[in-house]
Parts: structure tokens; sequence; C-alpha cells
């Protein structure tokens, strides 16, 4: 049997976030680079709690969780796990497994998914690691979607022209916030996509009202939204997380939500096609488009975004 030399203690951000950032680029970097300020804010997230493996002082494997409560009910989330690859195939990956699921079963929560929580590194497992798919199902999660980011070079982009006209036609307007539509805002989100609400108010407590762009009747009633960021949007914010492989000009759109009864007339279009005007005309030349349902890529590809990344999103009773 092999003698277990390392030793697994709580994550100490003032004194491991230099070594555990190394590990990240061991085990991670190639396939997913990302940079340190951008590691640091989501391992302080909300609630996180992690857990670091260490031999003759160097960190060997971390893992990595947090907890949130949607519609009044608390989960937990496994946000990350790696082990160094000279010490993969030697149990720590299981190890460090156990040590997360025991500290979740602790906290009284019965429920764990990987990641789906913001802010994250991804929407679940990504395809593009094999062994962690093959790793997690074996540990009992199981496979419950499947999502996709998505991306558009905006180098030479124009909007449609029939794009506007449509909206022109039914007096529909498009404009971007101010400090006075807060409540409106809130009003049309709570009613029409509650689950993005705490995304909205997020945004409006920042101040980053340029980045909510709307769609209005001429009664000046909401029947469309969306949120975008660009490099110059707050610095806490989180919306791109990949910029080190997409690029630091890269910006993004997010939950885009149109009124139910103004479905099918165009406005969702208008809506993504002039917040990609936005993006270039602050110098985005990259839009990013994360966590899109298979069923809705189709509308997105109709303004030309394409798949960048896959993922497959699981969870687990504890």
């Amino acid at each position: 049997m092999q003698e277990i030399r390392w030793r697994i203690r709580l994550y100490i951000a003032a004194t491991d976030a230099s070594a555990v950032f190394l590990l990240w680029q061991a085990a991670l970097g190639e396939l997913w680079p990302i940079d340190f300020e951008r590691f640091q804010q989501i391992l302080a997230a909300p609630f996180a709690q992690h857990f670091v493996a260490w031999e003759n002082g160097e960190a060997i494997g971390f893992v990595a969780t947090s907890q949130s409560e949607r519609w009044g009910k608390r989960s937990g989330h496994l946000l990350a796990l790696m082990v160094t690859p000279s010490h993969q195939g030697q149990g720590l990956g299981l190890a460090l497994h156990e040590k997360a699921l025991t500290y979740l079963y602790e906290a009284s929560l019965n429920s764990i998914e990987l990641a789906w929580v913001s802010p994250c590194f991804w929407w679940g497992i990504p395809i593009n690691l094999p062994h962690a798919l093959a790793f997690f199902q074996a540990q009992g999660w199981k496979i419950r979607e499947t999502v996709y980011d998505l991306t558009r070079d905006l180098s030479h982009y124009t909007v449609p022209s029939h794009i506007y006209q449509r909206l022109s036609d039914q007096q529909i307007s498009l404009a971007q916030a101010n400090p006075k539509d807060a409540q409106a805002i809130l009003n049309f989100v709570d009613y029409e996509c509650a689950d993005r609400l705490s995304n909205y108010q997020y945004l409006l407590n920042l101040g980053d009202y340029q980045d909510i762009l709307l769609a209005r009747t001429q009664d000046g009633i909401v029947v469309g939204a969306l949120l975008l960021s660009t490099p110059q949007s707050h610095p806490a914010r989180m919306d791109v997380v990949w910029r080190a492989t997409l690029g630091w000009n890269t910006g993004s759109i997010d939950a885009l939500s149109v009124a139910g009864y103004a479905q099918g007339r165009g406005i969702g279009t208008a809506l993504l096609a002039r917040a990609c005007e936005l993006l270039k005309e602050r110098g985005v030349y990259n839009s990013y488009i994360g966590w899109v349902w298979p069923s809705d890529a189709g509308f997105y590809a109709r303004l030309g975004y394409r798949k960048w990344r896959v993922y497959e999103m699981s969870s687990r009773r504890l």
C-alpha cells in the first residue's frame, strides 16, 4: 500500500492563493488559461470554502466549494477539483472530493451541483476535460443537461437594416437604461424572468446603467431587456471569466428576456443586434454569451454566434 504523504487543510487566501494558482496552471492552464485576478475573484465567492492538499511545501491538490440559495432552497456547489499531473491516479482526487462533500453535508445541505452558480469557472463539466467527466460520473454525479458558451467576432459587424425597421413599424424603441428606469426594470424582470432578477439588481447596485439595454413601447412600457459588459464595466463584475483565452477586448451579452406577450415580433433579435453594435462601438471585437441552452442556440446563430465551449451540467445527492 502506498504511503499517504499529503495533508489536506482549509484554503487561506492570503497565504495559499499564489500556490494554488500555480497548481491551476500545471493541471488546467493549457486548456483553460485564466488570469490571477479573475481566479481570486471566483474563489472569493460568497459562502465559499476551499481545501488544499500539501506535500513537502507544495500545493498538489485543490477543491473549491460554495453555497447558494434559489427559490428558498439552499444548494452546495463544487466549483473546481484539480490535482497536479505528477500526483494524479493516486487517490488524491477522491480524497479531495470526499472532503468537499463531507463539508457540504455537515453544512446541512442535501444536494450539490457542479458549478452552476455565479461566480464560477464553468457551468458544468467541460467536455474538453473527458477524464473529469468520467471521474465525476464514477462518483455518482448525474448528467442533467448540456449547455453552451457562444462567441462571435464583431470586427466587421453591421446590423441588417430590416431588424430595426421591424421594430420601428411597431413603434418600439431601444435605449440604454438610466437611474430613473430602475424600478421598471426590476418589475419587468421579476415578472418575466425572475431567475435573472439578481443579475439585474447587481448591475443596478453597481451603477452600470449603460450596460442595461431596454426595449420599450411608445407608452414607455418595458417589453424586453438584456445585459452587456465591456472591459470598461465595473471591475467587480465577472461576466467574462476567460478573457485570457478569448482576448482582453472581449465583451459579453447576458440575460436577454422579452415579455411573453411580445415574443415572435423581432424584439429579441433587435436587442441582440443593438447589443452587438454597442459592444463594437465601445471597442469590443469579440462577443461572448455564456450558458445557452441547445434549444436557444439557433436564435443566436441567426446573428452569427457559434459554439465555443460545451458543458455537461451535473448534480448529486449528499
